[in-house]
This record gives structure tokens, sequence and C-alpha cells, in this order.
């Protein structure tokens, strides 16, 4: 028998699920890829780990956006900028786009982050009534690093 951390609430295996895919899809030539995470639910809930490190990503910024169904944020590409978009509630479609390749990725309970890539222009269209995205992203803010350009690469940026 196993104990969590956060309670010393014996967890069974019954209770323990693992979120896993033998490989991690990629979309738009690999620039986004749909992370792997993992995942305990039990009768309180469900508790997910993000570790940005495995991905490479040193977190600058992060900020938590809090949308009503069918609010449309985003529309933008960032020049250098690399995020992870990781979905804490509801259901979140992601619209992407790069280099005339577009592709669609929905955040929910079982795919809940995405690592998008500079260069790659992203919408996020708010699914369902308070769905909650957090942000986590490389660089500071910064107005001339965004481009509404869905074609953006990062040498524009030089």
């Amino acid at each position: 028998m196993r104990l969590t951390a956060a309670s010393a609430r014996p967890m069974t295996a019954e209770t323990r699920v693992e979120v896993r895919v033998s490989t991690i899809p990629t979309v738009l030539d690999g620039q986004v890829r749909i992370l792997e995470l993992e995942s305990f639910r039990d009768d309180r809930g469900t508790l997910t780990h993000i570790t940005l490190d495995e991905v490479g990503l040193t977190v600058a910024r992060s900020f938590v956006v809090r949308a009503p169904r069918g609010a449309v944020r985003g529309g933008h590409a960032h020049r250098r900028v690399r995020q992870v978009l990781f979905r804490a509630s509801g259901t979140i479609r992601v619209d992407l786009s790069r280099h005339g390749e577009h592709a669609s990725v929905v955040l929910d309970e079982q795919r809940p982050a995405v690592l998008i890539e500079a260069g790659v222009w992203a919408q996020q269209t708010y699914l369902d009534d308070g769905s909650t995205l957090i942000v986590f992203a490389d660089g500071p803010f910064d107005p001339a690093e965004y481009t509404t350009d869905d074609d953006a690469t990062t040498e524009d940026a030089s």
C-alpha cells in the first residue's frame, strides 16, 4: 500500500491512474507536442504532474486565463518564446497554424497540456463555462514578440 504525500491516505491500485502515451504525439512537423502527463485520481479528485524541465522549458512568465464558453483568446504567434498551455479545468480547443499547415488539439482531462514552439500561431476557444488555462512561457512579456501572422517564423525576429 502506498500513501499520498498530500494526505497520508492510502492510495490503492484502483485509485491511481497513469496517463501515458507510448510516443508523444506531435503536429505541425513536431512544432507542437501533446505532453504526456501522469495523473492520480481518487474520491477527492485528480492530481496531475507537470514537469517543465522534461521538455526543456525554463519558465520566465506564467499566467492564468479563465473564460466563459465560446470565448476566443490568443490569435497570435511568438517570435522567440515557447509556451506550455496547461488546461486546469474545462475543455479548450487550440487551433494552430505554421507555414500554411493547420491543426487543432483539444485540451481536456485526457490531454491537458501542449508545448508550442516559437513561430506557431495559436488561438484558444473555451468550450465550457469557467474553463481555465495556465500558460507557462520561457520569455518575458514583450509586445514586439507577438505577431498575428500565422506564418510567423523565428527568423522574423532577426
